[in-house]
């Protein structure tokens, strides 16, 4: 978007917004300026960038228009951010250089920004020292890794002790299952002689009695039925 008076370029990025302004601005241009500007930085956005290393101002008022509308878009919690690299404004604007977010272009403002979320974390990074950790984090670091390791160690403690206690278990099970094998082996060993005698009779006739825990009672039992028969 061009003005006949003044020379202005709106880039929509959607949440940013970027606002180029181009050649001399003096006090013949201020209330020209000052009704465009209010009216574009009242719609939608959340980041408005001022671009403006091809304007020079003449006229201090514009320093008045730059913080009114810098109030004004604090209230809505909206970015406003000065971008130029030429000497002329940074000596315009060096009386709030503290009070006005300016960098050199959009792309360094971004590198800042990321620069700046590591700041907050406690990182620091310079061409020089390469990456450095302030000792807070370094301390914070440590012990969320002494932490997570003394989990791990524990969870595995844990499921080494299961492991052993199933084991365990397996090899009791095995040592009755031993026993028991050995038990019928018995027993049939011993049942032998008296099938070959004619005192027992076949496995179905055993099983007609169920568990044979009395000999006598079982002897008793099987020559009743013999009788019947």
């Amino acid at each position: 978007m061009r003005s006949d008076l003044i020379d202005i370029v709106v880039e929509d990025k959607g949440d940013e917004v970027i606002i180029s302004l181009s050649g001399m601005f003096g006090i013949k241009e201020f209330a020209a300026l000052k009704e465009k500007l209010e009216r574009l930085l009242q719609g939608p956005g959340i980041f408005f960038y001022l671009n403006l290393d091809k304007a020079i101002f003449l006229s201090p008022e514009y320093l008045g228009l730059f913080l009114d509308q810098l109030n004004s878009l604090k209230k809505r919690r909206i970015n406003l951010v000065l971008l130029f690299a030429n000497e002329e404004n940074k000596e315009y604007f060096s009386r709030y250089s503290s009070v006005f977010e300016i960098s050199e272009s959009l792309d360094a403002y971004h590198r800042q920004g990321f620069l700046s979320q590591l700041r907050q974390i406690g990182l620091h990074y310079s061409r020089q020292t390469g990456l450095r950790i302030t000792p807070w984090v370094a301390i914070t670091g440590f012990l969320f890794l002494a932490g997570w390791f003394f989990t791990l160690f524990m969870i595995i403690s844990k499921q080494n002790d299961e492991l052993s206690e199933r084991q365990k278990e397996i090899t009791l099970l095995e040592s009755k299952l031993r026993r028991s094998v050995m038990e019928i082996e018995r027993l049939e060993s011993s049942i032998g002689p008296l099938q070959n005698l004619g005192i027992v009779g076949n496995t179905e006739e055993l099983s007609s009695f169920g568990t044979v825990k009395n000999w006598i009672l079982y002897l008793d039992k099987l020559d009743s039925l013999r009788r019947e028969k």
